[in-house]
């Protein structure tokens, strides 16, 4: 090979030529020269490499690559040591983090390299860096590769940032970047553009390490400006075919002789001045269309003051916008959704979460079947009318789009398209950001539509003229029509408000509500703008069965009444204990009355336990459908998955083995619960990932597998831990009333049935009369309120002396029994409930909050099925009293480990006997329970498949 330029320049300063070099010779001269060799090498095998490139600014990258649109930075080291290694991942995040590349790889050199025929013959260690994963140094996993295999590892690196991940990580990172940029008053100008939250104070990562508290709200308006620089760039594909005769700047539009085509998104971004440049080309489209998108982004640029640093904000924004435009088509909705709820921070106010693309996706094609339409017609689809009453950044409504393209024919796809924007989608929010993303979301199916009927609105959710509005829950008035706010235009003319009231019904309502509780709903507003709207909630809710101490299910009743009552159809997202709570079980039995309950789904899959990008609680799958008056509703079919698809490809699967019943393909277990259940408001099914424990839970509960009573029929449980710790503060020492209590439940201490305090208290400043009444509560048998189920021993435990508890709730018998006293009671109900059946009866009426911590309400353990004392006989209760007594200082192994645990086998033998259960069901259950996910804390591991009547038999495979 020749060597050339620079290279054959330091060559010729060798001692010795290739057979060797001068060890004094400057190490960076050296690596210059393998640099060289690298990229020329590197283009031997077809890439467009160049060594020691110039950036501008004194800036340079070791060695540069162009491939398939993602410019990639090399940056070397001579030597593999760890030094070396972190100083080459150092150079390697430098180049990120200045924007002067999309992705950068580290390489070390072996320590001596003689000829190009050396480097190419020798192995490098390398490793790629992005803005998703950046490791330190001492975690980054090397690898070590001839020339040949790097170039492969090149080659495969544009796929790896087309992942949705990756780009919203380049994206946050670039607006992260651009709000450092910014000064306080401009993030503030921002803020106040956009009606966006400022937010709490938080350290920015870029530039000054001050703290801002807009840089929240200044990152969410400029994600704005980015995705109308992106929706430009599409544009830009049609700008010669579009010739505005009409200026939709003013209502009504006027004749337009103008200048076109407007700049291209590309040109705009390296002008000199790329505010003014991208303000000018956005007044220009605006005379087409696009309001919702270029008005709302053109408003932002021009409430700032322009400066350099603004010019070199929108200008790196800008750029890393258009790096990522070409997956624009294939990751419409995820890139968008992600980024946008990646900055959101109002989800703890407003509910507001983002559906994954492959929740969305499994339930668009769950709801959207494939007779409900003439696929083939698109007159007969733009007929079809969907909405989304909280579409966020339009997600579910993508994911309906994506599957009604699927099922039309391909032909037609321009025209479908244009229908459904035109048409069929209509969605709400009352986040301008959000609407803005929901409208670029959907404009991207076709960029050529006319945005001016697109049905994307922001519904006030607010006080105006002294009336309190909430968003789209304003359709529920008749009386009122709800308020939708006109989009900011940033042009000469102003718009206003508008009315709307719904014209006619909606066949699929698909959504995912906001679900916020009542102590922190509407805190984004002062006191007394947030009375007037928990007011007018409770007006509008007056004899719903909505429990207003969160608002979610207030949606499922604003779907019932959009639904169309010939075909009409709920999709819904919604917390799991939608399907569990004592004070859901009004609105269940709503739905399953209006509806027949088609399917629900849940995740029972620990690594991806939700339907939700940003929340921690567990959450289902919901289709509810109309069904013919008088005619028997067929059983609901709950599918619990033991792995949760990540991808759109891989719920569709699933969707298609549900919907065909597939069961041997599902990846999780398929039960189908009787309608008579469900309208009773008995949602179970979802307790469990084995059918067998829903079904004997349901025996515990009918007194089929013993004769049992709920636990509050004759025990008075209370007070709650919360009532507790706003009264009482923990204390080392006593006061002078000596009260106690058990606060915590921690599995290091708590292992046995009996147990001490662990801690005095004494009653809040103010709050002395309370603290009397609740200590005259305080007893000696005691419930777990929470249990981490992977580690719990005891989840009830008996005290020598009365105490009140946090993590626990006394539970005191108030019959009066004549043939034994309330000590043998409370002795047996404790040896019961730590028996295997006795933890059958808590999980199987928990509120499922979170997969593996439960939670336990009041409701919950009022509802434990425990055994019918009144019924019971004398020595049935002191057998079980005496278990108790032989076995309360014998520790128990954590519940996982139950098949092992020797005592918890001992207490179960002695229920057995007094209660007179078969012992193989006993066996059976403790076997299945010790194989739930939420108990093991690990994922299920599949050993046994189910016959028809649930028993579990072993699988031919595993």
């Amino acid at each position: 090979m020749d060597i050339c330029g620079s290279a054959a320049a330091d060559c010729a300063s060798w001692d010795g030529g290739v057979a060797g070099y001068n060890s004094e010779m400057p190490t960076n001269t050296y690596e210059g020269t393998l640099n060289t060799w690298l990229a020329q090498e590197l283009r031997s095998h077809g890439l467009d490499a160049r060594a020691e490139s110039g950036q501008g600014g004194g800036k340079r990258l070791d060695v540069e690559i162009s491939f398939d649109s993602v410019r990639i930075g090399l940056e070397a080291e001579r030597g593999q040591s760890t030094a070396k290694k972190a100083s080459a991942i150092k150079d390697a995040d430098s180049r990120l983090h200045d924007d002067l590349v999309d992705c950068a790889v580290a390489i070390c050199y072996p320590d001596e390299l003689f000829s190009p025929f050396d480097l190419s013959r020798c192995q490098v260690l390398h490793t790629l860096r992005t803005h998703k994963n950046r490791p330190p140094a001492n975690k980054t996993q090397w690898k070590q590769d001839d020339i040949a295999q790097l170039v492969s590892v090149i080659r495969r690196i544009p796929d790896q940032l087309g992942d949705p991940d990756n780009i919203a990580n380049l994206l946050s990172f670039s607006l992260d970047r651009a709000v450092s940029r910014l000064n306080e008053s401009q993030k503030f100008d921002l803020a106040q553009c956009l009606d966006l939250p400022s937010g709490k104070p938080i350290k920015i990562e870029f530039g000054s390490a001050q703290t801002s508290r807009y840089n929240q709200a200044a990152k969410r308006a400029m994600l704005v400006i980015v995705t109308a620089i992106m929706f430009h760039s599409q544009l830009d594909k049609h700008r010669h075919e579009i010739t505005p005769l009409w200026d939709h700047r003013y209502n009504p539009p006027r004749s337009y002789a103008g200048s076109w085509p407007p700049p291209t998104a590309s040109r705009c971004a390296e002008s000199t001045d790329p505010v003014g440049a991208f303000s000018k080309a956005w007044n220009l489209w605006l005379v087409v269309d696009y309001k919702p998108i270029f008005a709302t982004a053109r408003s932002a640029l021009l409430s700032l003051a322009q400066d350099s640093a603004l010019s070199a904000a929108v200008q790196g924004v800008a750029r890393a916008a258009l790096r990522v435009t070409r997956n624009i088509v294939g990751l419409r909705h995820d890139l968008l959704g992600r980024i946008f709820h990646r900055v959101l921070e109002s989800a703890r106010y407003d509910g507001s979460f983002y559906t994954t693309t492959a929740a969305a996706t499994l339930l668009a094609n769950l709801a959207i079947r494939e007779d409900m339409c003439n696929w083939s017609d698109s007159n007969a689809i733009a007929h079809l009318r969907i909405t989304d009453p909280a579409c966020g950044t339009g997600t579910l409504l993508m994911a309906a789009a994506e599957r009604i393209r699927d099922l039309s024919i391909a032909a037609q796809h321009d025209r479908v398209s244009r229908a459904l924007i035109e048409n069929v989608l209509t969605g709400y929010d009352v986040n301008l950001t959000a609407t803005h993303l929901a409208a670029t979301t959907l404009g991207l199916l076709s960029p050529t539509t006319a945005f001016r009927e697109m049905k994307i609105g922001r519904a006030l959710l607010g006080i105006r003229n002294g009336k309190a509005y909430l968003g789209s829950l304003e359709f529920l008035d008749e009386n009122r029509p709800a308020l939708m706010m006109p989009w900011p235009t940033g042009v000469e003319q102003m718009e206003t408000e508008q009315e709307v009231t719904l014209t006619e019904p909606v066949d699929l309502i698909i959504m995912n509500p906001p679900f916020t509780r009542d102590s922190l709903r509407h805190d984004q507003f002062k006191k007394q703008e947030e009375d007037l709207l928990k007011e007018r909630e409770k007006m509008l809710f007056d004899g719903q069965p909505v429990h207003l101490s969160s608002n979610g299910n207030s949606f499922l009743i604003l779907a019932e009444h959009m639904a169309s009552e010939q075909n009409g159809v709920i999709a819904s997202v919604l917390p799991l204990v939608t399907a569990t709570n004592a004070s859901s079980l009004g609105i269940r039995k709503f739905l399953a009355e209006q509806f027949h309950v088609e399917v629900v789904i849940t995740s029972h899959d620990l690594s991806r336990a939700y339907f939700s990008e940003n929340t921690s609680i567990g959450e289902m799958l919901l289709i509810c459908r109309r069904w013919p008056s008088g005619v028997d509703k067929p059983a609901t079919k709950v599918v619990n998955l033991y792995e949760n698809p990540a991808t759109p490809a891989a719920a569709i699967s699933v969707a298609q083995n549900i919907i065909n019943d597939k069961r041997e393909d599902i990846k999780g277990t398929v039960q189908a619960w009787p309608a008579e259940r469900v309208i009773s408001g008995n949602w179970g099914a979802v307790q469990f990932l084995s059918p067998h424990l829903c079904e004997k839970f349901i025996d515990l509960t009918k007194g089929t597998l013993l004769k049992t009573q709920s636990l509050g029929r004759f025990a008075e449980i209370g007070p709650a831990g919360q009532g507790v710790r706003g009264i009482f503060d923990r204390s080392e020492v006593p006061d002078e009333n000596a009260m106690i209590a058990l606060w915590d439940h921690k599995t290091d201490s708590i292992q046995k049935m009996s147990a001490r305090r662990d801690t005095y208290i004494v009653a809040k400043k103010g709050k002395e009369t309370q603290a009397y009444n609740y200590w005259t509560k305080r007893g000696t048998l005691l419930l777990a309120a929470r249990a981490r189920l992977n580690t719990v021993r005891a989840v009830c435990v008996r005290m020598p002396q009365r105490v009140l508890g946090s993590a626990w709730v006394p539970c005191k018998p108030i019959k009066n029994y004549e043939a034994f006293d309330i000590e043998a009671v409370e002795k047996a109900i404790c040896a019961y409930l730590n028996s295997t059946v006795g933890f059958l009866a808590i999980l199987g009426n928990r509120s499922i909050k979170h997969l593996s911590y439960s939670q336990f309400s009041m409701d919950d353990l009022r509802n434990i099925p425990v055994p019918d004392f009144v019924a019971m006989d004398k020595q049935q209760v002191l057998r079980m009293s005496s278990a108790y007594d032989d076995l309360c200082d014998s520790p128990f192994l954590p519940l996982p480990q139950m098949e092992e645990c020797d005592t918890r086998m001992a207490l179960d033998d002695a229920i057995i006997s007094a209660l007179d259960i078969d012992a193989e069901v006993v066996a059976t259950i403790r076997r299945e329970l010790s194989r739930e996910p939420s108990v093991t804390g690990k994922p299920y591991e599949r050993e046994w498949d189910y016959t028809e009547n649930n028993s579990p038999q072993l699988s031919l495979w595993s």
